[in-house]
């Protein structure tokens, strides 16, 4: 199963998603079977991972390695079983980008925040969504 995960700019919430889902991932024994990676909702390529997403991956001691924002394409809407959005805003610019909303969904019911208090919110959001979407995959 191939997932990936998009927010507006690459840089914080989907990344952050990418990198604690690999986490719940390896430590259910999945890696092998469940493949996860980030994009942008619009045209952003390059950025690196915002230094205070980084501070609280390594506050949290979920691993990350370097990252650099990129733009999802349709080859990569095409390779992923599901694509799972941020909020109700790159949702729809992903529908405008791809043209199609049958892989699309939302990661919770509700917007995730970008949250400029250490961001503790955006984690703790993106912590419960991506346990319950794990909860769910059949592998």
């Amino acid at each position: 199963m191939k997932i990936l995960f998009v927010c507006s700019g690459n840089t914080g919430r989907s990344p952050m998603a990418e990198f604690v889902m690999r986490k719940l991932i390896k430590d259910a024994g999945l890696s092998e079977k469940i493949s996860v990676a980030s994009a942008a909702s619009k045209p952003t390529d390059g950025g690196i991972l915002h230094q205070g997403i980084a501070a609280k991956l390594r506050m949290e001691n979920i691993p990350f390695e370097s990252h650099f924002a990129r733009t999802i394409t349709k080859a990569d809407y095409d390779a992923s079983d599901v694509v799972i959005c941020m909020d109700e805003k790159s949702l729809n610019e992903v529908k405008n980008l791809i043209g199609d909303d049958k892989k699309l969904t939302k990661l919770l019911d509700k917007d995730i925040p970008w949250d400029k208090n250490a961001f503790m919110t955006t984690f703790d959001d993106v912590k419960r969504g991506c346990e319950a979407l794990l909860e769910k995959i059949e592998v």
